[in-house]
Order: C-alpha cells, then structure tokens, then sequence
C-alpha cells in the first residue's frame, strides 16, 4: 500500500488488524509525507478552532477546563510513548527506544508547563506576612 495519503480511517484499520493487516509505509519519503499532510492540510482550520474557542475565554478561570483536559491527554500520551519506548527496547531498536524515549521526556517538560498554567489560572491573593499582622510595638 504505497499511497501516503490514503491511510484508511480508524474503523477500517481496525477491521484490517481483525484480519490480520497491517497499514505500514515502506519509506521514509511516505512517513514525512504523511506527517506533514497532517500537520499541514488541516492548520488553517485546526488554528481557526483553537483561535476561536480561546477568544471567547474571558477570565483566567475560562482557561481552567481545557487546560486540565489537555493536560489529561497529554499525560496519556506520555504513558503511550514510555509504552511504545519500553516495546521498542525489548525489540531491540535502539533508535527507536530513545527517539521515543525523548519524546516522553520532552512531553514530560510540556504536562509541567501545562500543569503550573493551570494553576496560574487561579488568582493569587498576597496573603500577608505575620509583620503586617501584629500590630506595631509602642515603645
């Protein structure tokens, strides 16, 4: 099957593997077509949605939502790569083991940065210090 864009949808790769087929590209070329087909064909609408759904946030509170549930995914997608990287290993490929192991690694750094956004979606209140609670000495 060499057409990089015609992957079949999720439905019938499923019922591929029922029979035993296996969608896989057989170059490089056809994977960095594909990846970029992906990433590419469908950013001015995929921007679009995002641009929109984020333009009606009016208060850091909006933000609270999506940024849990992204980080939801995101944590999935780590588990998934530490999965693919653990397999990856026990096969024998190197290259594969730690590109996949860096991606988790790299994912790892974004669930952070996603996680401390969520929390600065909650307002800080300075609490005062135990100076400013005692009233002064007269002396």
């Amino acid at each position: 099957m060499n057409q990089p864009n015609r992957k079949p949808n999720r439905v019938m790769t499923f019922l591929y593997r029922l029979v035993g087929i296996v969608w896989a590209y057989e170059t490089v070329e056809e994977v960095r077509d594909v990846i970029a087909h992906n990433a590419f064909d469908s950013t001015v609408a995929r921007v679009d949605s995002h641009t929109n759904v984020a333009d009606k946030l009016t208060c850091s509170y909006d933000f609270q939502h999506g940024l849990i549930d992204l980080h939801d995914d995101m944590h999935d997608v780590w588990h998934y790569l530490m999965a693919l990287g653990a397999r990856a290993d026990s096969l024998g490929n190197a290259t594969l083991t730690d590109d996949l192991y860096d991606a988790a690694e790299s994912m790892r750094h974004v669930l952070i940065h996603v996680a401390d956004a969520a929390e600065s979606t909650v307002p800080r209140v300075v609490q005062p210090t135990i100076d400013r609670m005692l009233p002064p000495v007269n002396r």
